[in-house]
């Protein structure tokens, strides 16, 4: 019997091994092994049975490998919490509790939060001189100038080292010069308001000690303020808005973003647009008020000839200057118009043409006299335009009773004839 088992077994062997063989040829990574197709895994460099994972395998793996759980001994899960559903209203939302106050409640309501407001605010204002922190102050006192500087001079000096800050209500520069209060000379001193503490270091370690001229000499330090007398809170600023403080301080980082510099032959767009001045006077325009729509006309059909397209012209009639600004498509078209009538005689008047700066205005207010002057020009000059038309009308009636007349005596004619 030993013999025929170790024989049953060599020969199950040998057909496992020939299985083998036969599958590993057809598919290097597939095989049989004891009876079971094995796949090789290339993620976990292993042969693993390549079976169906079916009811019968699960029951298979689980009687022999399983591990029995104890389901009553374990903590069962908590009952999930019944949220009843709220009650909505007709557009859907849910119902809110609100609780109805009377008219005490609420006037007694709106009065505390007056008084709450009141006292915050009693309270900011008692706030009185307060010492400022060394590594917030950009402000440097200066010494040692000569009595005849302006302020130009001042902050034209000052920035050598830096931006000089300006005011957010005004937009001039931070900068203070002393003053005599009997004369209202300067003094030699006063104080400047950089944006950087940087600039502050700059300041000290440049200007202090800049030879001014021979007999002065500039000093810089660190601005010290000191109260004098008691403190007044009526004379406080007003704070800014948050909306104006964030304005401001979005100015301020624009002067030191970068920007790549301008072409050397860069013209901005307002040169585009060419003022004429002398083109007439204010007596004219009284006089004979249907002149600003024909000399605007006259000028703009000159310069569309002889020079380019005009994209706008406007006649400012109450400047005593006679400016008239026309508008071109580019700035060669300007030029031209500026070289061609700069300098030109019209009517007697020299004209005198020059490219717009962007910044001048030449509309004027006109005064009283001036606009009561205009309109009484104006209706006399409508009325007798009424005038002209009556006359005209009345020519007319006198050829047409003509013309009839004259046909009624050839008509006659005809019937005597006859």
């Amino acid at each position: 019997m030993a013999d025929g088992e170790t024989e049953t077994q060599e020969t199950k062997t040998d057909q496992n091994v020939e299985e083998t063989q036969a599958s590993s040829t057809s598919d290097p990574y597939k095989c049989v092994w004891n009876g079971v197709p094995m796949t090789w895994n290339e993620t976990s460099k292993q042969w693993l049975p390549d079976v169906e994972v079916n009811e019968d395998f699960l029951a298979y793996y689980n009687a022999n490998y399983g591990i029995q759980y104890d389901y009553d001994s374990m903590p069962k899960p908590e009952a999930p919490k019944v949220v009843l559903k709220e009650e909505s209203t007709e557009d859907g939302e849910p119902k809110k509790e609100v609780t109805k106050l009377t008219k005490e409640q609420r006037q007694l309501k709106k009065r505390e939060a007056k008084r709450r407001w009141a006292e915050a605010e009693a309270a900011r204002r008692q706030q009185g001189w307060f010492e400022m922190d060394e590594e917030k102050n950009t402000t440097v006192y200066t010494s040692g100038f000569p009595p005849t500087i302006d302020e130009e001079e001042y902050v034209k000096f000052m920035t050598k080292c830096g931006v000089v800050q300006k005011d957010p209500r005004t937009g001039k520069p931070k900068i203070k010069l002393y003053r005599i209060k009997e004369t209202g000379e300067p003094k030699g001193d006063g104080t400047c308001c950089y944006v950087k503490m940087e600039s502050v270091e700059l300041a000290l370690q440049i200007l202090d000690g800049w030879q001014w001229d021979t007999a002065h000499k500039i000093h810089v330090e660190r601005a010290k303020f000191e109260l004098k007398g008691e403190f007044d809170p009526s004379k406080k600023r007003q704070r800014l808005s948050g909306a104006q403080k964030k304005k401001f301080l979005e100015k301020q980082e624009k002067i030191f973003q970068w920007k790549p510099d301008k072409p050397r032959n860069f013209r901005n767009r307002c040169e585009c647009t060419v003022v004429l001045k002398g083109m007439f006077s204010l007596e004219e325009i009284d006089q004979k008020p249907e002149k600003i729509f024909s000399l605007k006309e006259d000028t703009q059909k000159l310069c569309e000839q002889r020079f380019g397209t005009v994209k706008k012209i406007v006649l400012y009639e109450s400047n005593p200057e006679g400016v008239i600004t026309i508008t071109f498509d580019n700035v060669e078209q300007a030029d031209l118009t500026v070289a061609a009538l700069n300098g030109r005689i019209i009517a007697g008047r020299t004209v005198k043409a020059f490219n717009w700066d962007g910044k001048e205005k030449f509309k004027r207010q006109e005064t009283e006299e001036e606009r009561k002057r205009r309109e009484n020009a104006w209706t006399e000059f409508l009325e007798e335009s009424d005038d002209s038309d009556d006359d005209n009308d009345g020519k007319g009636k006198n050829i047409e009773k003509e013309k009839n007349n004259g046909e009624k005596n050839n008509s006659d004619d005809d019937n005597l004839d006859k």
